[in-house]
């Protein structure tokens, strides 16, 4: 098959990239979908989305910067030179587009790129990635909405939803494992509350076999717009969104230890309408893309969650940005500045009831913070946040001018005055935000307060004073560490999978939340409810083979009614469970390593004799990273 092949600068061999076909590094394809699409994809939105998989492809495979901040700086700035197949090389060729596309990518990852275009072969010119059956039942859409299973998306698709009578396809990227149940359950919930009125794609769009040399991900919101802008033709849908709260879209550097790169475009109004303009080139029906909660606050767009009668679902969601240490438990790091926003969100909002305490690993007010990087984080963030508050015209413009100059020119259909007196309003609001509720918490825990009851390291004590000797500190720490210092934008959707070797022996854990059983397998799916019954109840005799040191071989095996904790099913029950769980963990590890496992997962069978865990599973006690 075709491939492309990127020249990446200090490289002696180019990076070979091939989508699907045999032999892939990269593969993209949609979910089966009972609806049909209305209409077949023009040829030039598939050499778009395959142009924009293999940018993204090479984004992740090229590392950024040095082992500590001092290194970073020109280090972080990579060129890429990309010889790609395309199906009509005459039109990306063209001068307009490949400018239109640089201005894109490198505005994106201000990195240096270039493009040259050849034709593909004749099995690309063939691809298809929605199937096309004028025969078929057809949804007829009114709106594509990109959908990161975040807060600020779930709000954006329920108020369009309970608002209008518009039908809605939402569209999410499948790339980390951890984050796929939450996509779903949030997508059903909106699929069940509007009936025919919702329909959920998911597009798996990921390396394969190869783990990602560089987590910021800075071009996936090109990756993204195109998918988009594939299923709005297919559908027939008069336009394309993402809603992000403007805090996050703007994202101001929190101090000038933030190198550029690292201050990502991900929604940024520049970043938006360099896409609008290459997909406009390229494809004259293209709809536009847009971001309606650009002049929004985060506590703003939570507030529109509950206005529409969704704040039950607020705990379904994840803003953090550190997906590689999530857990069912803690499905928030605390520590990152997503995880600040939607807490001081949350609080201000007066809905703290339906975002538990316990789902953040670190208490994000009063949580001890064991390393530099967490506490400068909180010192920076806080200080910056709060000073947004006191800032008139002149001061923004003082401090942040090449940032707001680069907003005002993601407006060109706004008077550029306009354009400064809402972002400063904007982010004026924000300051009063994290103000309000650093103000009521400070009454709340006064007397704790008084009394330094509270870890000296916490962010309110740090904030008070107990952090002085932290502030213009730099952290020095890992690059992986480094890039999620700062805040990544799009929620969740700029998700890092914790690799998995395929021939690696599982590691789970087992717990309950509530009355379901849960069992999380690192790096590949998690089995909730009734089908991880079954494994919970051989797990007693697994660990007592272990205490044991019975060989792996000689582990013994159980009948299923015989244990106590299914003795309230029949053999028929709990055969149907096992398949349950066995598919589920089979359909992780396909869309982990794109093929299916060798053999059952997890639980092993022997005629006559029954189920056992796999012997070579390794048990995580939970609260532990997995």
């Amino acid at each position: 098959m075709s491939e492309a092949l990127v020249q990446v600068d200090g490289r002696d061999r180019p990076l070979a990239i091939r989508i699907n076909g045999r032999h892939p590094t990269f593969r993209l394809a949609t979910d089966a979908l009972e609806t049909k699409v209305i209409r077949e994809l023009d040829p030039v939105i598939l050499d778009l989305m395959e142009i924009a998989s293999t940018v993204f492809a090479a984004d992740g495979a090229v590392p950024r910067g040095g082992p500590t901040r001092p290194n970073l700086g020109q280090d972080w700035y990579r060129q890429f030179d990309f010889e790609i197949p395309v199906r009509h090389p005459e039109l990306w060729q063209r001068d307009d587009v490949v400018a239109a596309l640089r201005d894109a990518v490198e505005t994106l990852t201000e990195d240096s790129v270039s493009f040259r275009f050849i034709q593909a072969a004749p099995d690309v010119m063939r691809q298809q990635y929605l199937d096309y059956d004028p025969t078929g039942v057809a949804f007829e859409a009114d709106e594509v909405i990109l959908f990161s299973g975040g807060l600020d998306s779930f709000a954006g698709a329920l108020e369009l939803l309970a608002t209008t009578s518009s039908r809605v396809v939402l569209v999410t990227h499948r790339s980390a494992q951890k984050a796929i149940p939450r996509q779903i359950e949030l997508g059903q919930y909106l699929v069940d509350q509007f009936p025919h009125r919702v329909l959920h794609v998911h597009v798996l769009a990921r390396r394969v076999d190869q783990e990602a040399r560089d987590s910021t991900q800075r071009s996936r919101t090109l990756l993204f717009s195109a998918l988009g802008q594939a299923v709005a033709c297919a559908f027939g849908a008069e336009r394309v969104s993402f809603f992000e709260n403007g805090i996050v879209s703007h994202n101001l550097p929190l101090s000038p230890q933030i190198v550029g790169t690292m201050a990502t475009r991900t929604t940024h109004p520049l970043a938006l309408t360099n896409i609008n303009r290459l997909m406009q080139l390229a494809l004259p029906a293209a709809v536009p893309i847009s971001n309606r909660f650009q002049w929004l606050t985060k506590t703003e767009v939570v507030s529109k969650i509950d206005e529409n009668g969704g704040a039950s679902q607020i705990a379904r969601s994840v803003s953090c940005t550190s997906i590689r240490e999530q857990n069912t438990l803690h499905t928030h790091c605390g520590a990152c500045t997503q995880c600040f926003d939607r807490r001081f969100a949350i609080l201000k909002a007066n809905l703290a009831d339906y975002d538990p305490e316990e789902t953040y690993a670190t208490d994000v007010l009063f949580g001890e913070r064991g390393n530099d990087r967490s506490m400068t984080m909180a010192v920076e963030w806080t200080r910056h946040t709060l000073g947004l508050g006191d800032l008139e015209e002149q001061g923004f413009m003082e401090r942040f001018g090449h940032e707001v100059s680069r907003i005002l020119r993601g407006h060109p259909d706004l008077p550029p005055r306009a354009a400064l007196d809402l972002s400063l309003r904007l982010h004026q609001r924000q300051g009063k935000v994290v103000r309000d509720v650093l103000e009521t918490v400070l009454r709340e825990r006064s007397a704790e307060l008084v009394a330094q009851r509270l870890p000296a390291t916490c962010l309110v004590r740090l904030h008070l004073g107990s952090g002085e000797e932290l502030v213009g500190r730099v952290p020095r720490y890992a690059p992986d560490e480094e890039r999620r210092a700062s805040s990544t934008g799009m929620e969740a959707v700029e998700e890092v999978d914790e690799e998995v070797d395929a021939d690696a022996p599982l590691r789970l854990q087992f717990f309950m939340q509530g009355q379901r059983h849960v069992v999380e397998v690192a790096g590949l799916t998690t089995v909730m409810g009734a089908p991880a019954r079954v494994p919970h109840a051989l797990r007693s005799v697994y660990d007592e083979d272990k205490r044991n040191g019975v060989r792996p071989e000689d582990h013994r095996y159980s009948i299923g009614t015989t244990l106590p904790h299914l003795a309230d099913m029949d053999k028929s029950t709990i055969r149907k469970l096992v398949a349950r769980c066995r598919k589920q963990l089979a359909e992780g590890y396909t869309e982990l390593h794109g093929v299916p496992p060798p053999a059952h997962l997890l639980i092993q069978t022997r005629p006559s004799s029954g189920y056992r865990l796999d012997p070579t599973i390794v048990v995580v006690e939970p609260n532990r990273p997995v």
